[in-house]
């Protein structure tokens, strides 16, 4: 393996949460990444990402010097499914090849499926640390995927196999397939009648990255930079603090709403979902799992088609209440025999709404 020197690459991180953002940014920055591009959204992203014109003859010029995008799965309006399809399909995409990584809270198996057939390259799960953002960070880099192209994908292989597959899944047979080792080979596929294709092409951005510094136990990544970027990670502990107190907050304030108006409960309801989303995406990074479960336990609880009763806001109001406790008594790790009977209140307080559930009113429509 080669010493990479990540200083030289430039990285779009689309995030929707200023907080999150600051993460990213700070461990990248201590990863040596000194160039990055921020979108706050996926709207913002494709701006960004655009080409600034097009040519007479059509080709378009003007490309961003992006080498890699990071972007968050769920965020309003234009999520990362949607930028990652734009990025792969659209004619106005600067480069289709682009390595993605995918960032998600929700790393729930139907999450992950949908990304990897939208073509990214890699998946990375909230809570992260240092350590793992850079392990994805070089395998995109030092063990990129041939990409597909076929009637209904285009992207990185999905198989994951050390040795090469011939054929595909589906029936096609070798003589169907072409392979591609350059970009510039791919304006004469219209007039091919293969039904796949193989792109295998140069690995520029490890090149653009290798140092020269090479061998088996040569890391990308020096282990003492791998060490600095997990303490500028709990660096940022008082800014999760400062972060959580501010959340729940926002919390009791959705929560408040529901009760006054509980006709038109969905749209506080939602609210709270989303902030719940951001909750289990967090608290791991700073050494609170529990803040990370709790947060999973209440987005779980309020998704879209949930149906607004007495005993669901209930069930929420019990959910910040084990947030507060976890954060006004800092119990870090699962929280020893505290941990224990926290979430064994939080098991009684579901079991409890399980038992009330038929007794509900019917589901709030929000405007």
């Amino acid at each position: 393996m080669a010493r990479l020197d990540f200083s030289r690459m430039s990285v779009l991180l689309v995030e929707d949460s200023a907080f999150m953002r600051s993460i990213f940014t700070t461990t990248l920055r201590a990863l040596g990444v000194e160039r990055i591009t921020v979108a706050e959204d996926g709207e913002q992203a494709i701006r960004i990402l655009k080409p600034v014109q097009k040519t007479k003859a059509g080709q378009l010029v003007g490309h961003t010097g992006i080498d890699l995008v990071i972007c968050d799965y769920f965020m309003p309006t234009l999520d990362g499914g949607m930028v990652l399809r734009w990025l792969r399909r659209s004619e106005h995409s600067p480069d289709r090849f682009l390595p993605f990584l995918m960032v998600s809270a929700a790393a729930d198996i139907d999450v992950i499926t949908e990304a990897r057939d939208n073509g990214i390259d890699e998946f990375l799960a909230k809570p992260f640390s240092a350590v793992m953002l850079a392990s994805r960070l070089t395998a995109m880099v030092e063990n990129p995927r041939q990409y597909v192209f076929a009637p209904n994908y285009f992207g990185p292989d999905r198989r994951r196999r050390a040795k090469e597959v011939k054929t595909e899944r589906r029936g096609t047979t070798e003589a169907e397939i072409e392979v591609v080792h350059s970009t510039k080979e791919a304006s004469a596929l219209k007039n091919s009648d293969k039904k796949v294709w193989y792109f295998r092409l140069p690995r520029n951005l490890r090149n653009k990255l290798a140092t020269g510094e090479t061998g088996p136990e040569t890391a990308a990544f020096d282990p003492a930079v791998l060490e600095a970027a997990e303490a500028k990670i709990q660096e940022m502990e008082g800014d999760y603090a400062d972060w959580v107190a501010k959340t729940l907050e926002e919390l009791t304030q959705a929560h408040n709403r529901c009760l006054e108006d509980m006709d038109n409960a969905a749209v506080p309801l939602s609210e709270v979902h989303r902030i719940a989303h951001e909750l289990r995406g967090q608290g791991g990074i700073f050494g609170y799992p529990l803040m990370t479960q709790f947060g999973k336990s209440l987005y779980e609880q309020t998704h879209d088609e949930v149906e607004v009763t007495p005993a669901l806001i209930e069930l929420v109001k019990a959910h910040i209440d084990l947030l507060r406790v976890v954060t006004k008594q800092k119990i870090k790790g699962d929280g020893g025999e505290t941990g224990k009977q926290l979430m064994t209140s939080l098991s009684q307080a579901k079991k409890k709404f399980a038992g009330q559930k038929q007794g509900g009113r019917a589901p709030a429509k929000a405007s």
